[in-house]
């Protein structure tokens, strides 16, 4: 039984010999539009501890959005 194994291996790396190897391609994937433009950043408050609430939130808001962009772009781009 192994010997038909040890032949069966030794045909299968000779076909590979057979086969022209060729340069891999690269395949661009298209991104939609609205994945690659920012968020809107937020406007700022003012000067008191509720504006500076405000400015804190809506950068974080800001931040939570563009990272779930770059998660997405990340899925498309993959590999598969």
């Amino acid at each position: 039984m192994r010997h038909c194994l040890i032949f069966s291996v030794m045909l299968l790396t000779g076909c590979s010999w057979l086969v022209p190897v060729s340069e891999p391609v690269y395949v661009e994937r298209p991104i939609p539009d609205e994945l690659t433009t920012p968020c809107a950043e937020p406007v700022k408050g003012q000067r008191i501890e509720g504006g500076f609430a405000e400015l804190a939130l809506g950068w974080r808001y800001t931040a939570r959005c563009n990272a779930g962009k770059l998660e997405d772009i990340a899925e498309l781009t993959g590999p598969r």
